[in-house]
């Protein structure tokens, strides 16, 4: 009997250091587990916002219905940036400050989340999985900064490599927004060049939000470029290849990887055909997909309305990648736990059929893999296999 009561008495002193580790958790309840996003659900790249937002709470209502995460339901927040540093910085101070957000979780944007990451991290909480591949976002090493993506700067450097061996170009030249995003990727082009023995011979940029390209494509094309790469987003792809077609310049065109998107191929149509791009994760097509990632794009088609597209593809994982960290983290869920957690990941591999995912104490970079890829008829075509830099 008195065995019993001591070992109750153990047995409640452990659940009462577990109740208040998790107490003192911000974000973290009995029942709740409270993440913050901000997306562009406005401004000029709303049409990545708004489908990524659809990601994160498509997953998250997935977590919930199988019973959350160790019987705490995930609730996501997600607030509007607009592209906006500004915006986003306001916004995020509402998720930490009001909100009593446990972390950020796939915020849009190189510049927006370039601007509100230090004030996370300022709160010490989680920085997790950004919708940008800058190497900023896990570089330096920082225990609560996780990436996503394989960096801007290496796979450019790749896919620049793998072209200019393959086709031969002599003249590079780029286009790039005149912000931190573009300068990583011009970085990424200058750099691979060099390694080479070339160099850019031709560079130009453009305010981000800018729609008239013809003096950037006119100067390109007098200085005798052969290949232009590209530092845009949709839009500005789309414009800018759209402007050297009009103008009856039908140089090769290699994008970075915030350009490989069915909204590229949907809004620039037949002029869009022949544009190289970067990639991560195969974009998913109805008639090519396999069977799960057919009932996902069923699922979230009848959910939202409207077609799945990569960009949900890319926060609906990221959701999952935190519930498989999470879970790893045990019950008394803490920021450090997570990060325990988060770091047992090895090999995980998405639904979608991206390069596997692992974390480790040294690197919180996920992956080193891409695969260049081409507009054919409207659509992404993979060019290459997996490739390593």
């Amino acid at each position: 009997m008195r065995i019993r009561r001591i070992l109750g008495i153990c047995a409640a002193v452990l659940i009462g250091l577990t109740a208040s580790a998790t107490a003192d958790t911000q974000g973290v309840s009995d029942t709740e587990i409270l993440l913050g996003s901000h997306q562009d659900l406005s401004g000029p790249i709303n049409f990545f916002g708004v489908p990524m937002k659809n990601g994160l709470d498509m997953a998250a209502a997935e977590i919930n219905a199988a019973g959350g995460i160790h019987g705490r339901m995930i609730r996501i927040i997600v607030e509007d940036s607009a592209y906006d540093p500004k915006k986003a910085v306001l916004a995020t101070q509402k998720l930490l400050n009001r909100d009593k957000i446990f972390a950020m979780i796939g915020s849009l944007g190189t510049p927006t989340s370039a601007a509100t990451m230090p004030l996370v991290l300022k709160s010490g909480l989680p920085h997790l999985f950004p919708m940008s591949p800058a190497s900023i976002f896990y570089k330096p090493h920082n225990p609560l900064t996780f990436g996503y993506f394989s960096p801007y700067y290496d796979m450019m450097g790749l896919a620049v490599r793998h072209l200019v061996e393959k086709n031969k170009y002599s003249k590079v030249g780029i286009l790039y927004q005149d912000d931190g995003y573009g300068q990583i990727v011009r970085a990424g082009v200058a750099d691979q060049l060099n390694k080479m023995d070339m160099e850019l011979i031709s560079e130009t940029t453009y305010k981000r939000g800018a729609t008239d390209f013809a003096t950037q494509i006119a100067k390109l094309r007098s200085d005798g470029v052969d290949l232009v790469t590209l530092g845009t987003v949709i839009r500005e792809t789309v414009g800018a290849v759209a402007t050297a077609r009009a103008m009856g310049w039908n140089v090769d065109f290699l994008v970075s990887g915030a350009g490989y998107a069915q909204t590229v191929a949907a809004l620039g149509g037949d002029a869009m055909n022949g544009l190289y791009a970067v990639g991560q994760t195969p974009i998913p097509y109805a008639d090519t997909a396999t069977p799960r990632v057919q009932e996902w794009m069923k699922l979230y088609e009848k959910q939202f309305g409207v077609p799945a597209s990569i960009e949900a593809a890319y926060t609906y994982d990221a959701m999952h990648l935190f519930a498989e960290g999470a879970r790893n983290a045990g019950r008394d869920l803490t920021v450090d736990s997570l990060i325990e957690g988060l770091e047992k990941i090895r090999g995980y591999q998405d639904i979608f059929g991206g390069p596997p995912v692992s974390f480790s104490s040294d690197s919180h970079l996920p992956r080193d893999q891409g695969f260049v890829a081409q507009i054919e008829e409207g659509r992404w075509l993979q060019r290459t296999g997996i490739l390593s830099y």
